[in-house]
């Protein structure tokens, strides 16, 4: 999912494939192709897919440097959404990894 390349690049011919539009059309073309469980990342792409409902799943990580600038994961939603904690793991006894479910 691009709003920027016209093309795939040449390393990922056939490995990958461009799709552009609204978040139900791609979900439904994606679908087609036999794809379910996606992994969706970038900030911009999560915020728009939660605005629209179409999370099941989320895996958060935390990892404990702080970087002082970007831009929030999260934004303001139309509707509160509720995830249960379903599991967490522990990398190199830093790094956080939850694992949460959607509560409909």
């Amino acid at each position: 999912m691009s709003n920027k390349l016209s093309e795939i690049p040449e390393s990922l011919q056939g490995k990958a494939f461009l799709i552009k539009g609204n978040l139900i059309d791609i979900l439904n073309k994606i679908h087609e192709k036999g794809y379910y469980r996606l992994y969706i990342d970038g900030g911009t792409t999560i915020r728009n897919f939660l605005k629209e409902d179409l999370i099941d799943e989320m895996t958060l990580t935390t990892i404990p440097i702080l970087l002082g600038g970007g831009t929030s994961l999260f934004s303001e939603l139309p509707n509160e959404m509720k995830f249960e904690l379903i599991g967490t793991k522990t990398y190199l006894n830093q790094i956080i990894q939850n694992h949460y479910k959607r509560q409909k």
